[in-house]
């Protein structure tokens, strides 16, 4: 569905089976399931419709995974494969080399250069971690980070972190900016990091205070469920209880309480925000006890009001 801004009307497009949508410069496209078993469909948003470009069918063992952009084009990501959708309607295919793991949640971005894919993994309490696939050869890397052999040391550490968002780093143009949060049995986890191949460094971790008196970070760290690019340059970090304005370089700008949000058309939002709409979402609820979390929709100057 879409909530036009002008006016808040609720159009539905779709009554089911829409996978994923992703944004490519001025377009929009969308990953759905067609009636037929096993065919899918990618359509772009043309004319005030959606308009199908390509058609293409996955084996039983086979499961989409997410749809991205490759040099302007959608590209759809796999358990099995990467395929591409060229100028002629067809789709170039580059099987994978390497199992990519799975999550209740995956998040997925490409860095602004480079032929690469990072696949975030939110299992909640059981982690989650990272996996990067080359676009040319198909190989998938497990991408960790852990600084001693303690158990759940990080900071990205596949078999207690939880990876909630991954974005294209911007102001670094071959990396990743990817958040990791978790609160379960009262502890609050998480921080953000930036990946650059296979180096991972910190960019963000927030003490919350009070918690444990020892020096561990350990369940006292502010949890990010989220991550989203800001119309200037910077990012926003998302957690259940505030907001994180951060400039290009991961410096924190700005810290935002969470707004009221409205109940408009059904859907509960805040325009409250410099430059975004803050929506509402239980998209975590399955993997932490955070209860509900933000969507952040950053505008970038209405060229339409839907």
């Amino acid at each position: 569905m879409s909530l036009g801004l002008a006016d808040n009307t609720r159009l539905v497009h779709f009554e089911g089976g829409v996978l994923d949508i992703a944004k490519s410069d001025h377009d929009l496209w969308i990953l759905r399931k067609e009636t037929k078993e096993s065919f899918f469909v990618v359509a772009v948003w043309r004319g005030n419709r959606f308009e199908d470009l390509g058609e293409f069918q996955l084996s039983a063992q086979d499961a989409p995974v997410a749809l991205l952009g490759s040099a302007g084009s959608p590209a759809v990501l796999s358990t099995q494969s990467v395929r591409y959708l060229a100028n002629d309607k067809t789709w170039r295919v580059v099987e994978l080399k390497g199992k990519l793991r799975a999550g209740v949640e995956e998040s997925v971005a490409s860095p602004q250069e480079g032929d690469s894919i990072y696949v975030g993994f939110d299992v909640g309490e059981w982690g989650g971690g990272l996996q990067r696939v080359d676009l040319k050869t198909g190989a998938v890397t497990d991408i960790e980070r852990r600084d001693t052999k303690n158990a759940c040391d990080g900071p990205l550490n596949r078999e207690c972190d939880p990876v909630t968002g991954v974005i294209p780093d911007p102001q670094n143009k071959e990396c990743v900016l990817a958040s990791i949060g978790l609160v379960h049995l009262g502890l609050s986890n998480g921080r953000i990091l930036r990946v650059c191949g296979s180096h991972v460094t910190l960019v963000s971790e927030m003490l919350i205070p009070g918690g444990k008196s020892d020096s561990s970070k350990w369940g006292r760290t502010e949890a990010f469920y989220g991550l989203a690019p800001s119309v200037e340059g910077g990012f926003w970090g998302i957690t259940y209880r505030s907001l994180y304005h951060f400039d290009a370089a991961g410096n924190k700008s700005q810290e935002y309480t969470l707004p009221k949000l409205d109940s408009v058309s059904g859907i509960h939002l805040s325009r409250a925000l410099p430059g975004v709409i803050v929506l509402q979402t239980d998209v975590n609820w399955a993997v932490s006890t955070s209860g509900c979390t933000p969507l952040v929709v950053p505008l970038e100057g209405l060229a339409s009001p839907r």
